[in-house]
């Protein structure tokens, strides 16, 4: 069982470190800077000015949609929050004419 067990995990290990491997990523700290300075020049690496017009655009696109989405979230928070006064508020002028109730009941 011991075997098996031990088989299996070696077998784990080998495959999992064949799989990965062949990014960027995987470099050490030297040898990424050296591979992003051999890729820069070769054709693939060059971009068209409709490419960069391109994602200038999808950037510019990013940004407003988490701009809309922040002020989604900022108008929810306070939908939310003028929710939770209203009701605190009329919890109050519950708590308020009770309370005269009962002062208007000590009188008489």
């Amino acid at each position: 069982m011991k075997k098996i067990l031990i088989a299996l995990s070696l077998s784990a290990f080998l495959v999992t470190g064949c799989a990965t491997g062949g990014s960027v990523g995987d470099y050490a700290m030297g040898d990424d800077s050296a591979a992003i300075k051999a890729g820069r020049n070769q054709a693939s690496a060059q971009l068209s000015r409709a490419e960069l017009e391109q994602h200038r655009r999808q950037r510019q696109n990013v940004s407003e949609e988490l701009a809309l989405e922040s002020q989604k979230r900022q108008n929810k928070r306070n939908e939310i929050n003028g929710t939770m006064g209203t009701a605190a508020s009329a919890v109050g002028l519950i708590g308020g004419i009770a309370g005269t109730a009962a002062l208007i009941k000590a009188w008489f």
